[in-house]
């Protein structure tokens, strides 16, 4: 509808031009209003041919920065998003007027896998975490890997019970993971909410990162609240 509202638009302008140049450049005839309509339809489509070329060639750049935003927000191992990812979220938060929730995932043992058994055997046990982690999610909600073996999920509009009983459905599904002949994979999580922990979403992570060390310290695979 705007492509065709603009296509009108340039022929108009095109019929203006063209009368206004033979009313001032060349004597009046009869033919004249033919001529200004034929040049102006001409002017017209000249000038929306370059509209829409330009239009195209701006969606088309519009898409590859889209594109390219992705990759760089995007953890290439998971798919999940990545830290950087996370450090531009949070600076929208101040914005946010409801609650939301933190929540700091650490995989048991990540180690061991990785020692024991090589770093292929590592990356695939956090693709399989990344990857049942999203999938217990909604789609608003934010999964980032935060680093190394450690993943954090922003969840909006959550209270400190919902977010308990998210943080416990996705460790009851990471344990019921298949891990083949390798250790069961477990988690540790640590859950804080705003604005009942915190005033920003700095002291959130505070928060959330001393619950999870208490959820290490009480023998892993447990969650535990700020």
């Amino acid at each position: 509808m705007i492509r065709v509202l603009l296509l009108f638009a340039m022929v108009l302008i095109g019929i203006i031009h063209s009368a206004l140049t033979h009313f001032m450049l060349v004597p009046f005839f009869n033919s004249i209003i033919v001529k200004c309509l034929i040049l102006g339809i001409v002017f017209g489509l000249i000038n929306y041919i370059a509209a829409e070329l330009f239009v195209r060639r701006l969606d088309k750049l519009k898409k590859v920065n889209m594109q390219l935003r992705v990759k760089l927000n995007t953890d290439k191992l998971t798919g999940i998003l990545n830290r950087r990812a996370f450090d531009e979220d949070i600076k929208n938060l101040e914005e946010h007027n409801g609650s939301y929730s933190l929540i700091f995932i650490d995989i048991d043992n990540f180690r061991d896998f990785n020692n024991r058994f090589g770093h292929d055997v590592g990356d695939g046990v956090l693709v399989k975490v990344g990857q049942t982690i999203q999938a217990c999610v909604r789609a608003g909600d934010r999964v980032y890997r935060y680093g190394g073996e450690e993943i954090v999920l922003l969840l909006r509009d959550y209270d400190k019970t919902n977010a308990w009983k998210m943080a416990e459905t996705i460790r009851s599904e990471i344990s019921g993971l298949d891990n083949g002949s390798y250790p069961q994979i477990t988690i540790s999580l640590g859950v804080s909410n705003y604005p009942d922990d915190g005033e920003s979403i700095h002291d959130l992570i505070v928060a959330s990162d001393q619950a999870l060390l208490r959820a290490k310290q009480r023998g892993k695979n447990c969650t535990v609240l700020c």
